[in-house]
């Protein structure tokens, strides 16, 4: 809870005890008044949101009971014990309620960055030409993207910092977890410590660029702390929003939802393809980026010789991560590559040179699959004959050859993979963690249990769990993209107990 929010509801509390005497009009007056001030405070100062309407509603119904206890008769009369007793408990319970939900429900800070830069962000607004939506096959259109650079600003104090989500990024994702827009709005109050349309730093001539992609379903915005952290540190981060792979993409015209996505790609497990479209992106916005590097475009910031495309990392999470490792085998500007918690959809070939390559695995069940060379989906051979026709018909294939056909595909992309870890010696996992707390999203919720009533297990903070990830992540493309040679990412795990490297 914030602040103002706290004081609210601790003066709330302390009015409920003018129930328990019989104060003068002018104290009822001025605890009524008291009351609607800090309603009034927290309003302009933190922003009203749905989860503290007990509250409020306690705050009206206190002044109107104070203008009528003090201009009629009722301030004469005595209410009823009975009656009196079970007001005070309704109210207790309700702004118990209302705290909880707050709670539960945060406007959260992010991770603060830290690194020395102020950071800046740009919009950009790509068409691909070259290429069809691959998700439109009934009204197909040139492939859309929105691509926001975060990167090294100059310092500008006039300038307001962005807030985290966008309103109609709000709508859309209230409308893909099927959940009233309300429930959602108190992320519009989150703010960011970005700022737009800032001058490029002119510290140094040129910044390393990585690429970042998100997973399927969330959204670019849900990793902007890890976007920030690496801007703050000399990065020029292009964060790739997918469209039809996130939740929702918002044009300058137009928004649109993954539900509109019309394409069926006749598999049961289309994350291969869809994977290989998020790296065709991303290569996409490579180009682009050359030619932004060139003076080309009409965006509000210049970054003409800014971009050091000698220098391009691709980082992303779940689907996104398989997409960078796509990146790492098939891209050569891609020179480090890191896949946060996500499984991979190719093998790469004998001879093939792979970009410098870490994977951050989470310790609820991913690490352990990949230790034990095996997909993230059981092998039918390791279910009781009586479970093994139930597996397969919950299963997304619905036929014992199908998914035996895709599980060995995907036990040899594992094999693949340790392999390619092996080579590198980059596997890491961290404690406690779990597939969601890679990203924002964890912050989302205030409570453990509850986050763990809806998915997102472990015992490390999510808070927590940020930091780490992005430590990790700096100091492997500061070693890969900037050159250090103080091997700080070995040092790691001294720093962060919670962090562990794992050997194959």
């Amino acid at each position: 809870m914030r602040i103002v929010e706290i004081a609210l509801i601790a003066i709330n509390i302390l009015s409920l005890f003018l129930g328990f005497s019989r104060p003068s009009k002018q104290i009822w007056i001025g605890t009524a008044a008291v009351n609607l001030a800090a309603l009034l405070l927290h309003g302009l100062v933190e922003g009203f949101r749905f989860q503290m309407f007990l509250a409020y509603g306690y705050v009206g119904l206190l002044v109107i009971y104070t203008l009528f206890k003090t201009t009629t008769r009722l301030y004469a009369k005595k209410m009823p014990k009975l009656l009196k007793g079970f007001v005070i408990c309704l109210s207790i319970g309700c702004l118990a309620l209302t705290s909880f939900l707050s709670y539960a429900l945060p406007v959260f800070s992010l991770p603060q960055p830290t690194g020395d830069y102020k950071i800046g962000v740009e919009e950009l607004h790509l068409i691909d030409e070259n290429r069809d939506d691959p998700f439109l096959d009934k009204s197909p259109k040139k492939r859309e993207l929105m691509v926001k650079l975060y990167y090294p600003a100059e310092e500008d104090n006039s300038k307001p910092y962005e807030p985290y989500l966008q309103s109609e990024l709000l709508t859309l994702f209230a409308s893909f977890f099927h959940v009233p827009a309300f429930v959602l709005g108190h992320l519009g109050l989150v703010t960011t410590d970005t700022k737009a349309d800032l001058p490029v730093s002119g510290q140094l001539q040129q910044y390393p660029v990585i690429l970042f992609s998100h997973g399927a379903g969330t959204s670019a915005a849900v990793h902007t702390s890890q976007y920030e952290d690496l801007a703050s540190h000399g990065y020029i981060v292009a964060a790739i929003d997918h469209t039809f792979v996130s939740a929702g993409t918002v044009f300058p015209d137009h928004t649109v939802s993954a539900m509109e996505a019309t394409t069926d790609f006749h598999t049961a497990e289309p994350a291969e393809i869809i994977t290989q479209i998020m790296a065709d992106d991303a290569s996409f916005v490579m180009d682009e980026l050359s030619g932004l590097n060139e003076g080309n475009g009409t965006q509000d910031v210049d970054f003409k010789g800014k971009l050091d495309l000698n220098h391009i990392g691709a980082a992303g999470h779940s689907v996104g991560g398989a997409a960078a490792y796509n990146l790492a085998i098939h891209d050569s500007r891609v020179k480090a590559a890191i896949d946060l918690d996500g499984a991979v959809y190719m093998k790469p070939g004998k001879e093939t040179i792979i970009a410098p390559f870490l994977m951050l695995a989470n310790d609820k069940n991913h690490i352990q699959q990949i230790k034990n060379r095996k997909p993230l989906y059981q092998d039918l051979n390791a279910v009781p004959a009586e479970e093994q026709e139930k597996l397969i018909s919950e299963s997304i294939y619905g036929t014992r050859e199908a998914y035996e056909e895709a599980y060995n595909k995907a036990r040899q992309n594992v094999i693949g993979l340790t392999e390619v870890l092996h080579e590198s010696g980059n596997l890491f996992t961290i404690a406690g963690s779990d597939h969601m707390k890679f990203t924002d999203i964890g912050l989302f919720i205030g409570s453990n249990k509850l986050r763990n009533l809806i998915g997102i297990g472990g015992q490390t903070d999510p808070a927590r769990c940020l930091v780490v990830t992005e430590a990790l992540t700096r100091a492997f493309f500061d070693q890969h993209l900037k050159g250090v040679t103080e091997d700080t990412l070995n040092a790691l795990p001294r720093e962060y107990p919670e962090l562990e490297k794992i050997k194959l």
